[in-house]
């Protein structure tokens, strides 16, 4: 298959509009006829509500441009829009311009600024009153007085650049300031100095930087008291910086990142800083820089200066490359820029030396979407109908209950060994894991590693019970062993996380894939959920099983392929292992000693009990042990697993630096306003040839039914034996119950899905999942209590799994233990704490053959 794809390569993607970068429109004017430069310009937001674009202060020439003769004069005036009309504000207490403004939460914190006598160490915080009417309060006064400086909110926090001090532009502060704006009263931090070369009209803008972590990135700037060189015709020029910095709240420290390469003649053919100009954050790790000054011939009379360039460029934080992204309307400075509308307002500001304007301009950031060609469509549809015929072969089969809950235990241990890994990795993890690696490095590639840690402990310690006791669901030895209320318990948290775990696993790839295609996200979704509920309805833990396969298979196909034309268009493998290892995305290794770092043994400690649980209390996971004919084909199917897992992740993190390496090399590539979780399917749909792209798409819809089908059927398999059969729920045989279940929760997940993309649940839907991994965390607590002590008690281990979900609930929220270690905290403090209780609450039941201490009782 991928050879006859491997041929469509000659074959064109189809054609596909460029639309520019950013799609511009322009609002009413704000109502003064000369216009401000360096105004405040704030969005705000009521309690109702209601949204207001702010414009306050500034500073013009209301009479005369200064070439005749005009008087600079400053302004307390403020401007209100609503949406449809400008009308007149309250006056700021006195006349200001040229400071800075943060956003928060709906208010805006308008920082320094000055006037005609100098500069001011006063802010004001600036928000909507109960009747949407704009209310100016006194903020927390700044160590010293600055106007041309730089701010942005960065992690919770407004950072502040300090910079010139008076009406003399050579006092200029290095300061770095820090502010909680929950606690006003504490004031002001001062931090590390900035060491750059300018700091007076520099352009700053928070973004997410190349670790991940929030910075505020500092651009350009003035060189106060400086002259650039001079040119061989001995013009001299003002000095500006081309210098890009960010600063990092929690490290306190500045970082210098690349200078842009750009050409750009522009009208005095000179320089590439942005001195004066605006910048806004898009996406994950973009950064926007809209017009600014470059270096301006001290010689050039005022009246006969051109406009400023009109020129967007953009940075990327994570490959550190500029690319060229169009143009603006018009060039404006020393303005403000505010979020509005779904896009940005860029209102009045300077377009040339002493020229002000009124034009507010409004720029929306598009997204550049791929067409894919007919033989991309051919190959999904390929693809899709194949795995529905399987469905419709193995029904033929599906004569009894075991039949279609457990394939008549006929499957081979090694397509058993693949469905299992296929089971594991999901959609999520085809995207993320390349995704991963692309943001950061190689050290999550050790939890492949668990997984071989694991298979003999499964093997030897877990599988013999799950075998040899004839069961149908795991959470019958914990009847079995502890009684029927934490059988039930078990059975009930697994079947919750399952549920929405099959929503987030159609939603999120069917996002994705929409968002860089244009292909309708519905129908993405219902592509996904209605062709796995077919097959699996129909052909039961067979189908599912052999369509797993099959599905690996497509998987490690796409994966290839795009592996290989990463690197091939990242220049071949030694540049692409350069670059990638040059951006510090091949590490291994992270030291650290702290609870909360990503480290490499807290990833290796908490990735073990991560795998841990899923290899021996997921449905989804025993049933597949429970499949095979004997105990000896489920071990070697575990074991197999295990051995493809552990190359094939490292492949993933492999297409990840690559990717990194390819867009290093084609910057141009990465679209803005995209998330770093896109980079793999934006890769597929722009950059794929023909045919091969369909089929890496093919293999994103079945990474995602692969699990999909396998929630389901397990979900099935649960209700029937541990409910339907065991309480006696319902009159219908088992068959008819199984197939039931997994046509309602097929319907169940494609519907949740849809909901997801219908509506802005998805913060809910996170915390849906942390407290569903409460209740998840205790099973391996339960299960290690079952098997490995005699003297745990069924209150005791009832005991065990409640303080568990406590005690976990408190660690995720109240402290900033890492993530992943998790898993770790839930299964050994229901392991203890149950082992304990047990002690105090003991029972006698009788334990042959169900520990490993009496199995052969």
């Amino acid at each position: 298959m991928i050879a006859a794809l491997l041929a469509l390569t000659c074959v064109p993607t189809a054609p596909q509009d460029a639309p520019a970068p950013i799609r511009w429109e322009t609002l009413p004017p704000v109502p003064d006829a000369v216009g401000f430069g360096g105004p405040f310009i704030a969005a705000l937001e009521g309690a109702s509500g209601e949204h207001r674009l702010l414009v306050a202060g500034g500073a013009n020439f209301p009479v005369a441009p200064p070439w005749e003769g005009g008087v600079k004069v400053w302004h307390a005036d403020t401007w209100v829009f609503d949406g449809a009309a400008w009308t007149a504000g309250p006056p700021l207490p006195e006349p200001r311009a040229y400071g800075a403004v943060v956003h928060l939460d709906g208010r805006a914190l308008l920082i320094g600024g000055g006037d005609s006598s100098g500069a001011t160490p006063e802010t004001l915080i600036a928000e909507l009153d109960a009747d949407g009417v704009v209310r100016f309060t006194a903020g927390p006064e700044l160590p010293a007085p600055s106007q041309f400086l730089s701010a942005g909110l960065v992690d919770g926090r407004v950072v502040v650049l300090g910079a010139q001090r008076s009406a003399d532009a050579s006092d200029l502060i290095r300061a770095t300031w820090i502010l909680d704006p929950g606690d006003l009263a504490s004031g002001w931090v001062e931090s590390a100095p900035f060491p750059g070369l300018a700091g007076l009209k520099s352009v700053a803008v928070p973004q997410r930087n190349a670790q991940g972590k929030e910075a505020l990135f500092v651009y350009s700037g003035e060189v106060p008291g400086q002259e650039a060189e001079r040119l061989s015709d001995g013009r001299r020029f003002v000095a500006v910086s081309n210098e890009l910095w960010s600063f990092e709240p929690r490290e306190e420290a500045w970082t210098r990142h690349r200078s842009p390469s750009l050409p750009r003649p522009g009208a005095n053919g000179r320089g590439l800083g942005r001195s004066a100009g605006l910048a806004w954050p898009t996406g994950q790790a973009h950064l926007l820089f809209f017009s600014g000054v470059a270096a301006v011939p001290l010689d050039t009379p005022q009246a006969t200066r051109a406009e400023f360039p009109a020129d967007v460029d953009a940075y990327h934080t994570l490959t550190d490359t500029w690319t060229r992204e169009g143009g603006m309307p018009r060039g404006v400075v020393t303005t403000g820029i505010a979020p509005w509308d779904g896009g940005f307002a860029i209102v009045s500001g300077e377009v040339r030396p002493g020229v002000r304007t009124s034009e507010v301009q409004l720029g929306r950031v598009s997204r550049a979407l791929a067409r894919l060609a007919g033989v991309d469509y051919a190959v999904m549809f390929s693809y899709l109908l194949g795995i529905v015929l399987l469905g419709v072969f193995f029904a033929r089969r599906e004569r009894t209950a075991e039949d279609f809950f457990l394939a008549g235990r006929r499957i081979p241990w090694w397509a058993a060994g693949l469905s299992i890994y296929a089971t594991q990795l999901s959609a999520i993890t085809y995207v993320s894991v390349p995704a991963k690696a692309f943001m950061d490095d190689w050290v999550f590639a050790l939890t492949s590693i668990t997984i071989l840690i694991m298979a003999p402990i499964v093997i030897v310690f877990y599988l013999p019970f799950f075998r040899r006791l004839e069961i149908s669901t795991a959470y019958e030895y914990l009847e079995r062993r502890f009684g029927l209320s934490i059988r039930l318990f078990g059975s009930a948290s697994f079947m919750a996380f399952q549920v929405a775990r099959m929503a987030i696993v159609v939603f999120l790839p069917s996002l994705a894939l929409s968002t860089v295609t244009g292909v309708d996200v519905y129908l993405c979704i219902a592509t996904i959920g209605v062709m796995a509920t077919v097959y699996t309805v129909l052909g039961g833990m067979e189908a599912v099983v052999w369509t797993d396969v099959l599905q690996v298979f497509v998987l490690i196909g796409g994966l290839f392929v795009a592996l290989l034309l990463a690197v091939d268009g990242a220049g071949g493998l030694g540049p692409a292992l350069e670059v990638a290892r040059e951006g510090g995305k091949l590490r291994w290794f992270a030291s650290g000693s702290s609870w909360t770092d990503t480290a490499s043994w807290s990833v290796l400690l908490g990735a073990m009990f991560l795998q841990f649980g899923p290899y021996t209390t997921d449905q989804a996971v025993v049933q597949r042990y429970l499949s095979t004919k004997d105990e000896r084909s489920a071990a070697r199917g575990i074991l197999l697993n295990g051995l493809v897992a552990v190359p094939f992740t490292l492949c993933f993190f492999a297409l990840g630096s690559a990717l990194f390496a390819y867009f290093s090399a084609r910057p141009e590539g990465l679209d803005l306003g995209m998330k770093n979780d896109e980079v793999f399917p934006l890769f597929v749909a722009l950059e794929l040839p023909a045919g091969l792209a369909g089929l890496v798409l093919a293999g994103i819809f079945a990474a995602s039914m692969s699990s999909l089908d396998s929630s389901m059927h397990s979900i099935a398999t649960s209700w029937t034996n541990d409910w339907h059969r065991r309480l006696g729920i319902g009159s219908a045989s088992d068959l008819v119950t199984g197939r039931r279940v997994t046509l309602l929760m097929g319907a169940v997940g494609t519907g949740a899905a849809v909901l997801f993309a219908a509506s802005d649940l998805r913060s809910l839907f996170d915390t849906f999942q942390s407290v569903l991994g409460l209740l998840i965390s205790p099973l391996a607590g339960l299960f290690f209590l079952g098997i490995f002590t005699t003297r745990t008690s069924t209150r005791g281990a009832a005991v065990g799994a409640l303080v568990s979900i406590v005690f976990l609930a408190y660690v995720q929220n109240a402290t900033p233990l890492n993530f992943m270690l998790y898993g770790a905290v839930g299964s050994t403090t229901c392991g203890t704490v149950g082992y304990l209780a047990s002690l105090a609450m003991p029972d006698d039941r009788d334990l042959a053959g169900l520990t490993w201490w009496t199995r052969a009782a």
